[in-house]
């Protein structure tokens, strides 16, 4: 049994660790061919597509997976089985449903709530994902709930690689084809274009919709990936073996659908805070805008000039913001919730054991690894934002312009953003799936009544949007720490496991900024960039040496035992 956790433990960290890396490889690029404008309409198209999919397909493999193993524990084979016939019809017309919904909001949505009339074509575009996801995670659940990690590692690497193949190759002809099109006949798409910038403004929201075409093909992908999966290799497990008996329809589709609720309930509150930036951003900076139209002309007059007048202006700083600040913020949550993850059975073993002792431990390992890589990696990525950002993004600089004050901010209270993960991770797996709700409800209300206030101010514009995000997270992080202790009856010591960390993590942070202000110009943007953040680095590990956060010696003894114990097997 551990050998086999240990081996699906690997194979889910090393497919997310690919997708990870693609999915970036995605967004750069896509974000290079869209820039400012181009992923607004992107982001608007999420932005309807994220909570339905939260009602629809978010709660599916947690359910389905539960499902599935406690039949395999009981012996029931064929009930799992049963199971997995129920769970495609059932919420195959769920996610019909949601698709649906998509198709018949889609105008509504982009004229009235988005005020963005040119993402209707990417919202009806992304719709039919809906549908396949519910399928797709249906399957995924069952395999899992079998211990069989690798049908959905295999999926899950196929459907980000045809996703950044699609989205990168549609939004790209798309945009060449209508340039084309103008250079030789003025019409693009049956509209006639006096100026390329006018002739760019028309193809931008089609290049968009290519680009969330991915979104589907890939989920289609994925699906298809899973069926053959079915089809051609042997079945998972012995429908014949132990008790054959299983349990009526009607059962199964109300069990399913009563354990979805709480846990969709939850991903809807928890996704709320894309949508909040949607409804209010571009309203609160065109309202900016109204009051203090000199400012802006100011400050952003290239930006105006180039997006052909400042009603362009609210979409292209939506855009900019959602497509460069927060698409590199979240590369690192991403990549710190691996390391959490692994510890969370363990911690559901030790709260299910009532041994206090074990999950006051696992918890603490949990905190700290995030302080430990939470901490550079945020501070890096805020003191670096500018050089980060010009270098990815080198064709882009006004939209460069607009992200780098919000990826500072963000990067300032990402560490919060970490720890609220954590959190509603840990009560979800003791048990207490109704904390996260408490805390993200009043969190988002913050985050919405912040966004009003800053946002409409001429001075800090889309920057308000990077300060009621911090603040949001700051109030669950710090709502949940309470939380956990009333709950647990545990003291964390919170502060004290964050203060040297944290001591390095700025010491990091100046490190590379200063390096990358010290070298010379002619050395490269790469090769600045590089040994900056590798100085950064190398002195982050070099204090947690001598702060004693990293034990050499403890390492050094743990790997003798282990080659002992591996010399004795022998």
């Amino acid at each position: 049994m551990k050998n086999t956790y240990v081996k699906n433990t690997a194979i889910l960290f090393v497919s997310m660790v690919i997708s990870k890396i693609i999915g970036a490889v995605f967004k750069i690029p896509l974000t290079n061919i869209l820039g400012g404008v181009g992923m607004g309409y992107y982001s608007t198209a999420y932005s309807l597509y994220t909570p339905i999919f939260a009602m629809t397909a978010a709660a599916i493999p947690t359910v389905i997976i539960k499902t599935v193993a406690d039949n395999i524990a009981l012996g029931r084979f064929a009930n799992a089985n049963k199971v997995l016939r129920t769970a495609i019809m059932t919420f195959g017309s769920v996610g019909a449903l949601g698709s649906a919904l998509i198709l018949i909001l889609a105008k509504p949505f982009s004229d009235y709530v988005a005020q963005s009339p040119q993402s209707v074509w990417g919202i009806m575009i992304i719709a039919p994902s809906v549908c396949l996801c519910c399928i797709s995670s249906v399957y995924k659940g069952y395999y899992e709930g079998c211990c069989n990690m690798m049908p959905s590692a295999v999926s899950q690497v196929a459907e980000s690689v045809c996703r950044a193949v699609v989205g990168l190759g549609a939004s790209y002809f798309i945009l060449d084809h209508g340039i084309k099109c103008f250079d030789n006949s003025k019409a693009i798409f049956g509209t006639l274009a006096d100026s390329r910038t006018q002739a760019i403004d028309i193809i931008m929201p089609y290049a968009a919709a290519g680009a969330v075409l991915a979104v589907t093909a890939s989920e289609l992908c994925a699906l298809v990936c899973l069926l053959v999966r079915k089809k051609l290799c042997r079945k998972v497990i012995d429908i014949h073996k132990g008790d054959t008996s299983t349990d009526a329809t009607i059962r199964i589709v109300r069990e399913l659908l009563k354990s979805c609720i709480p846990v969709a309930a939850a991903a809807v509150v928890i996704n709320l805070s894309s949508f909040i930036d949607l409804i209010t951003i571009p309203r609160c900076l065109n309202y900016a805008v109204s009051c203090d139209p000199e400012y802006f002309r100011t400050c952003f007059s290239d930006i105006i000039n180039s997006q052909g007048g400042q009603v362009k202006l609210a979409n292209f700083m939506y855009g900019s913001y959602t497509g460069l600040s927060w698409t590199m913020f979240m590369l690192i949550p991403s990549f710190t919730a691996m390391f959490g993850r692994s510890a969370l059975p363990q911690i559901a073993g030790a709260w299910t054991l009532n041994n206090k002792a074990e999950f006051e431990r696992k918890v603490s390992v949990v905190l700290r690894s995030n302080f430990m890589i939470g901490f550079p990696l945020y501070l890096g990525l805020s003191a670096m934002s500018p050089y980060i950002l010009g270098f990815l993004f080198s064709g882009r600089q006004q939209e460069v312009e607009v992200s780098v004050l919000p990826l500072f901010i963000l990067g300032l209270g990402g560490v919060f953003l970490t720890l609220s993960s954590t959190f509603i991770s840990v009560f979800q797996v003791i048990g207490r799936s109704d904390l996260p709700i408490k805390l993200m409800l009043p969190g988002c209300a913050l985050k919405l009544v912040i966004n009003v206030f800053t946002i409409s101010v001429p001075g800090i514009n889309i920057s308000g949007a990077a300060v009621s995000t911090v603040a949001m997270y700051a109030f669950v992080a710090l709502g949940g720490y309470f939380a956990l202790e009333a709950v647990t009856g545990i003291d964390f010591h919170i502060l004290r496991k964050m203060l040297l960390p944290l001591i390095a993590g700025i010491i990091c942070a100046v490190t590379a900024y200063l390096c990358e202000n010290i070298l010379f110009e002619q050395s490269g943007a790469f090769i600045r960039l590089f040994i900056s953040i590798g100085a950064g680095g190398f002195i982050y590990i070099i204090l947690l040496i001598l702060f004693n956060e990293i034990n050499i010696k403890s390492l050094l003894n743990r790997q003798k035992r282990k080659n002992c114990g591996n010399s004795l097997d022998i």
